[in-house]
């Protein structure tokens, strides 16, 4: 799995609390020095250590205390702790045993001890035999149903897959399967299935066999006595929002699958408006969010949800966004940080299996590539993925940017069709004016070599110039597209701020972000790195700013001057 990166955890001590930071697979704890206080913190750390086992893995990091808001405040490290005797202590402390890979950091505060966890075979529990699992950013004891809800998170057997005994042949609805068979001529599932009986259709899909009828099959098929008795947490909630809480429009479905997507496409259609824009001879209409995305984003909220976690997936329509909330987190070593690039994990595999036969979604794992894709082509923000403890949540944003469309369409048109990182690499340079090759290997989940790369083909096909040498390179929008940057990347381009007005907006960003490194500055206000540090020096002695952290951590926090 990829581990968190330990020196940007503990950055954003400034300004956020460290229970604040503390998520799925990342968890802090204070350290005592004094000899009485060992054994009991090592069993505290050990059962920190099973949770994260039980889950999707995770780094404990020893030394640093809750509720403090400063690095200066909240690190006070762990003294002389050997990380040797440690690592041996947690494993001989628990079963089966646990090998944790420990690190030391020598930060000016203190020394600080991270912990990572891969994510182990439970359930695991400490010698004591205390069992726990980590869910959200709390560790929770386990119980019988948090056992079922471990492994079906961690992906240890398909619970899609499994018969239902309360579920007959019968229960499975004449008008679903044709509805099946429908789906397959549609949308180019594979067609020799059509040929088949009923029987042999569903026996193909892997649906039914001797062993019975499989909880995918009461998914798609199932009558609503038969959903409500195999699968009770199968529901969809959409909501039409007014504000923050209150809706207007509210619809519930516990439908078999394929009769749900139609419900939710009619529910949503009336509530497409669009956009026209023109792009010289050509008109277009583009509506808040395409059918095809929401489509997907329904079908990946309902292949990788949790069917053990008794709650609804939730679909709010809200003024500026549409958002998809699935319960289950993500699965085995997936965060939002590598979605794009991970291989694909799946909650539900027969589940999935079966839609790609029959067309709905495609086995390569491309729905999010796609998601995001086709709404940035349609001139929207980038989607958000966030994990949300139990849950994941999906954000479309649903402004149209016309001349961010207008680009896409015509470059399209003109033959060279942007691909999904082109297209990321344009918004994000539209939105923040300026983008380097560390910036674009962490937008684009890619390693630096592949996201300089991306760079320089939009470079050798006309999109962007080059300014700098080196990994000091960023890169901006040429002339031609000058049109598509948003109002502050278009007053950060026109040149260097002067002093004054520079001064005033890295406080205001300090002010409002909390933090800024060097190149946050510099790409604010069009100054050199020698010119950002000056600025920021004269800042820090006015007691305005404080510097933090070292190399590629260094930043700037908030002062507090006299």
């Amino acid at each position: 799995m990829q581990f968190d990166d330990v020196a940007a955890i503990l950055n954003r001590l400034d300004g956020e609390t460290a229970d604040e930071i503390e998520s799925q697979t990342i968890e802090f704890k204070s350290w005592s020095g004094r000899p009485q206080s060992t054994k009991d913190q090592i069993r505290a750390v050990r059962e920190s250590v099973v949770a994260f086992a039980n889950a999707s893995g995770g780094t404990l990091i020893l030394g640093v205390a809750d509720h403090k808001r400063t690095r200066a405040e909240a690190i006070h490290g762990v003294g002389d702790l050997d990380i040797d005797r440690l690592r041996i202590n947690i494993h001989d402390g628990t079963l089966p045993h646990i090998l944790v890979y420990p690190e030391a950091f020598d930060e000016p505060e203190g020394r600080v001890v991270a912990l990572r966890v891969l994510p182990g075979i439970p359930p695991h529990t400490t010698s004591e035999g205390i069992g726990k699992i980590r869910v959200g950013n709390v560790s929770k004891p386990i119980t019988g149903h948090g056992f079922a809800q471990m492994v079906s998170s961690r992906g240890l057997f398909d619970l899609s897959a499994e018969p239902v005994a309360q579920v007959r042949r019968e229960d499975l609805l004449p008008r679903e399967i044709e509805r099946l068979r429908a789906a397959i001529a549609v949308n180019d599932g594979q067609q020799d299935l059509l040929g088949l009986s009923d029987e042999d259709l569903l026996v193909g899909l892997g649906l039914t066999s001797s062993a019975g009828v499989t909880l995918a099959a009461v998914l798609l098929l199932g009558s609503p006595s038969a959903i409500h008795r195999a699968a009770p947490a199968h529901e969809v909630i959409m909501l039409r929002m007014t504000g923050s809480s209150g809706y207007d429009l509210r619809k519930d479905s516990r439908s078999p699958l394929l009769s749900l997507l139609e419900e939710f496409e009619q529910w949503l259609a009336p509530n497409l408006s669009v956009v026209t824009i023109q792009d010289g001879f050509y008109h277009r209409e583009i509506p808040i969010v395409s059918q095809l995305t929401a489509r997907e984003a329904l079908l990946n909220a309902v292949l990788h949800r949790d069917y053990v976690i008794s709650s609804s997936i939730q679909i709010e329509l809200h003024p500026d966004r549409l958002v998809f909330t699935s319960p289950g987190g993500f699965v085995r070593g997936v965060t939002a940080a590598n979605l794009l690039r991970h291989a694909p994990e799946r909650r539900n595999p027969l589940l999935a299996e079966v839609l790609q036969k029959i067309g709905l979604v495609n086995r390569a794992g491309l729905g999010v590539d796609r998601i995001i894709e086709d709404h940035l082509s349609l001139g929207k923000a980038m989607p958000r993925y966030r994990d949300v403890g139990l849950s994941i949540e999906l954000t479309l944003p649903t402004a149209t940017d016309e001349a961010f469309a207008r680009f896409a369409a015509s470059t399209t048109r003109a033959g060279d069709r942007l691909s999904l990182n082109d297209l990321m690499i344009v918004r994000e340079i539209a939105d923040r004016g300026s983008l380097n090759r560390i910036s674009a290997a962490a937008l684009l989940q890619l390693p630096e070599p592949a996201a300089g790369d991306a760079l320089v083909s939009l470079r050798e096909r006309g999109l962007l110039r080059a300014q700098g040498r080196g990994v000091h390179t960023s890169y901006r929008l040429v002339d031609a597209y000058q049109h598509l940057l948003s109002d502050g990347a278009r007053q950060r381009a026109a040149g260097p701020l002067d002093q004054d007005s520079a001064t005033a907006m890295v406080l205001e960003e300090l002010r409002l972000r909390g933090r800024l490194a060097n190149a946050d500055i510099r790409a604010m206000t069009g100054y050199s790195r020698a010119r950002v540090q000056r600025l920021m020096s004269q800042l820090c002695r006015s007691g305005e700013a404080q510097p933090r952290g070292r190399g590629r951590g260094a930043h700037y926090v908030p002062g507090t001057p006299a």
